[in-house]
C-alpha cells in the first residue's frame, strides 16, 4: 500500500468544480480526504468507509500502473478490542455480494470485483513486514491512530489476547485536549 489520506468525505449532488480527489459512485459525488470522520464504533453503519476504500483502491491501482478493471483481494484492519465482534459484519460490508463495482475516481473509470476480504487486528500486519522483529520472542506493538491507541504483545509472532488493549487516546483526541 502506497497511500494514506484523511478520512474526511464530503458528498455533492452534482459534479464538483474539480476532479481532484473526487469519487463518483451510485450517481453521487464525494470529495475524499477533506477533514476527518468522527469516531465511529461500527464502521458498517454508514457507507463512508466503503467509499474511502474505493478511493484507496483506485489510487493504488493507478500508482501500480494496473488495469482499471481488476479483481481485488482486500486486506483491512479493525481495532483490537472489537476485532472478534465486528469482523463478520465488516467483511460482509466490504465484500458485498462479490459482483462488479463500477465507479469513477479523478475522472477515470474503474470496475473492480472484491474477490476476497482478509481482516487483521490493526497494527499486526505492519509488524509482520519488519523482518528484524520476526525472530524476537516477544514484541510490543503500539498502533497510534487518529482516534485510538491499540496495544498488543506478540509472543513468537502470535498475538497474546490477554495483553490486547484499545484506548481512545489517539492523536486527534490528544490534540483536542491541548
Amino acid at each position: 500500500v502506497h497511500f494514506s489520506f484523511p478520512t474526511g468525505l464530503v458528498e455533492y449532488e452534482h459534479e464538483p468544480y474539480t476532479q481532484k480527489d473526487v469519487l463518483e459512485y451510485g450517481g453521487r459525488y464525494y470529495v475524499v480526504g477533506s477533514g476527518r470522520q468522527p469516531l465511529q464504533r461500527d464502521k458498517t453503519q454508514t457507507e463512508d468507509y466503503y467509499l474511502l476504500t474505493l478511493a484507496a483502491i483506485a489510487k493504488e491501482l493507478e500508482h501500480r500502473g494496473a488495469e482499471h478493471t481488476a479483481s481485488i483481494h482486500l486486506a483491512a484492519g479493525l481495532p483490537l478490542t472489537s476485532f472478534g465482534r465486528d469482523k463478520k459484519s465488516f467483511r460482509s460490508y466490504l465484500y458485498r455480494d462479490g459482483s462488479a463495482i463500477p465507479f469513477r475516481y479523478e475522472g477515470q473509470d474503474y470496475t473492480i470485483t472484491i474477490q476476497e476480504v482478509s481482516l487483521f487486528p490493526q497494527g499486526y500486519a505492519a509488524v509482520l513486514t519488519q523482518t528484524e522483529l520476526l525472530d524476537e520472542p516477544s514484541v510490543i506493538v503500539a498502533d497510534i491512530g487518529g482516534w485510538t491507541v491499540d496495544l498488543m504483545r506478540l509472543d513468537n509472532r502470535i498475538p497474546n489476547a490477554a495483553s490486547c488493549r484499545s484506548l481512545e487516546l489517539g492523536m486527534i483526541r490528544c490534540i483536542d485536549e491541548i
